[in-house]
């Protein structure tokens, strides 16, 4: 498989007609190793070139060329951010080159992020700037189109699979079952959501995010989705972004976009506890059920119990399966690990709708370069 700078080099000018390379130098942006790529200095621009090194490193890459050529040249004007571009691609053995434009800049992390930072105000520009796209370059993309009984669905399907391991402490079972059953939580309108975004997405200089990254999941969806990372660094951040990107959009229903956005961030556990599971890693697993341990925990300490009408029967839970109607087939998911990671990116978590709930915080979801789960912060530990 390729891998050198100048192995990629000559891959990039076979990908991009006429290309001329006169310098590369080596990127490590991606992190995990799940790609092998170069930054190309070329005549007009610096460009990236990456080569998948894992199956679904690969799938991600075929997901982001979607995404970004849904982005139109019109969607992207209307963004306040730069968005990279594709140039051109070519077979690399069994896999495939994909060369985009670079963009240059910084980087920063969820912690950094703080509720009297700078970037606040550019992070709800931003999301409102996605969010505020027409939903119809999705459709005319042919991405996917999820409505709010959609989103509700692979929340469903995330906590059952969680409950069937028999290592989901019932307290918060039954409270994530009271939440989906909440009807004001789930009426909202689906909006563009960028899916997958984290921290590591953001492209940032002098307090401005000038690019995103990672459009592997670019659809139309539930915006708490976008917001769920924010948490990563604390509640009084989510809410000061949330507070900012009110006024920018105008709308209403913030109150239930934060409470989604806290259960997402919350369901993160629930993720990691079934990667685990998947992947027969028992310290995985065991890592997942001490964070459940200190979310029940901090619950009791708090002092809110289950609201009376919680406890489901398996009967009930199948009733609540059948009033959600089925999530249609998503043309993108090449692969069932394709899909996998599609319904486990929704998810971030943390409840305090139904009752205040002080926020256990995860981590945010894995970057579009990750290979795998990546394991949540325990927010209970800061």
């Amino acid at each position: 498989m390729a891998s050198t700078p100048l192995t990629l080099a000559a891959l990039a000018t076979s990908a991009v007609p006429g290309l001329n390379v006169h310098g590369t130098r080596p990127h490590t942006g991606d992190g995990d190793g799940a790609y092998s790529s170069a930054v190309l200095v070329t005549d007009d621009e610096d460009l990236i070139i990456r080569v998948p090194r894992t199956p679904s490193a690969e799938v991600r890459q075929s997901a982001e060329l979607l995404g970004l050529a849904a982005l139109a040249e019109g969607a992207r004007e209307a963004l306040p951010f730069a968005v990279p571009a594709t140039r051109g691609i070519t077979r690399a053995g069994d896999t495939k080159a994909v060369v985009t434009t670079f963009l240059e800049g910084g980087r920063v992390d969820a912690q950094s992020v703080e509720a009297d930072a700078l970037l606040l105000q550019p992070v709800a520009e931003a999301l409102a700037a996605i969010h505020n796209l027409p939903t119809s370059l999705i459709q005319q993309g042919g991405l996917p189109m999820r409505s709010a009984e959609e989103a509700r669905t692979q929340a469903v399907r995330l906590v059952e699979r969680a409950a069937h391991t028999h290592l989901l402490p019932e307290t918060v079972h039954q409270r994530w079952l009271d939440t989906l059953r909440s009807p004001s939580l789930w009426d909202f309108a689906p909006t563009v959501v960028h899916g997958s975004l984290t921290a590591d997405q953001l492209i940032v200089r002098d307090d401005h995010i000038v690019g995103i990254l990672g459009w592997d999941a670019l659809a139309a969806g539930d915006p708490a989705t976008d917001l769920a990372w924010l948490l990563a660094s604390g509640g009084e951040t989510l809410d000061s972004v949330l507070a900012r990107y009110s006024a920018i959009r105008g709308v209403t229903g913030m109150r239930e976009l934060r409470a989604r956005a806290h259960f997402y961030h919350q369901l993160e556990v629930a993720r990691w506890l079934l990667h685990g599971v998947d992947t027969h890693d028992s310290t995985i697993v065991d890592d997942a059920v001490a964070m459940f341990d200190r979310l029940v925990d901090r619950l009791e300490r708090l002092g809110t119990p289950i609201p009376a009408r919680t406890t489901l029967s398996g009967s009930e839970v199948e009733e609540l399966l059948d009033e959600i109607p089925e999530v249609p087939f998503d043309p993108r998911s090449e692969t069932a690990e394709y899909e996998a990671l599609d319904e486990d990116r929704m998810f971030h978590t943390d409840t305090d709708f139904i009752e205040p709930v002080s926020t256990p915080e995860t981590d945010a979801p894995p970057s579009e370069s990750d290979d795998q789960a990546t394991q949540p912060i325990d927010p209970l530990e800061k």
